[in-house]
């Protein structure tokens, strides 16, 4: 599929991001990661995955099953992202948000001013945390006070007290809200989100807040940040 790909003009991005094993793109912005036997397609429209799909369906590897390789590829309704606010700010809140944003609802997002929160002022971000509270999400939060002993609850390992938060971020919400893949600002180059959820797709991307879903969850996270939830259960 590779070598096909190329013969159709899509270049090979090195590195390829996060969980990939190897991954290439098109003038047209069609973008195509493999791992694991894995394919994973992100086009800009329908018109252009349909494309893809009648060009290079064929190529694709077997789910194992129907020799003809399988039917149509299951189209991705909803992406939840997940990203941490206060990893640098020892005396306020950690939080991690995790937010399941309908496909959908992209563009409203979008318009709406969803991006990086480090780009938002603290009345935007409180703001669009308030339109977004309407999608399912789950936000984890551990005070200032308690981050020391969250910490060592972790051997010290801070990478691994964020990937046990985002981890049960996503799994609360795929426990009630489905959603094709999860979506993670990339902290750490091994993977630890994956690897605590193994029966998910999850894609540990660089700069992950280009992606709406995972904007989503930086504003929520950083509002948690800037006004901590008092409601049982959210806040740790």
């Amino acid at each position: 599929m590779r070598e096909r790909l190329a013969r159709h003009d899509f270049h090979p991005v090195v590195p390829p991001d996060a969980l990939s094993e190897w991954e290439c793109v098109d003038d047209r912005g069609t973008r195509v990661r493999c791992w694991g036997g894995t394919v994973l397609v992100e086009a800009v429209d329908e018109d252009r995955a349909d494309e893809f799909d009648a060009l290079h369906r064929e190529a694709m590897p077997s789910d194992g099953v129907l020799p003809d390789g399988g039917a149509s590829p299951l189209r991705v309704a909803a992406i939840a992202g997940s990203d941490e606010a206060g990893k640098g700010e020892p005396r306020r809140v950690l939080a991690v948000a995790a937010v399941v944003l309908p496909m959908d609802a992209e563009d409203d997002a979008i318009a709406l001013g969803v991006r990086d929160s480090k780009l938002c002022s603290a009345g935007e971000i409180a703001a669009i945390a308030r339109w977004l509270s309407r999608f399912e999400h789950e936000i984890r939060c551990i005070p200032a006070s308690s981050r020391a002993h969250a910490l060592r609850e972790e051997g010290g390992n801070e990478t691994r007290l964020l990937a046990a938060l985002h981890a049960e971020c996503l799994r609360a919400l795929a426990a009630r809200a489905p959603f094709g893949l999860a979506r993670v600002d990339r902290f750490a180059p091994s993977r630890p989100v994956a690897a605590r959820l193994p029966a998910m797709i999850v894609d540990e991307c660089v700069r992950g807040e280009r992606h709406p879903a995972c904007a989503a969850a930086s504003i929520l996270a950083r509002n948690a940040v800037l006004h901590p939830p008092s409601v049982h259960g959210t806040c740790q």
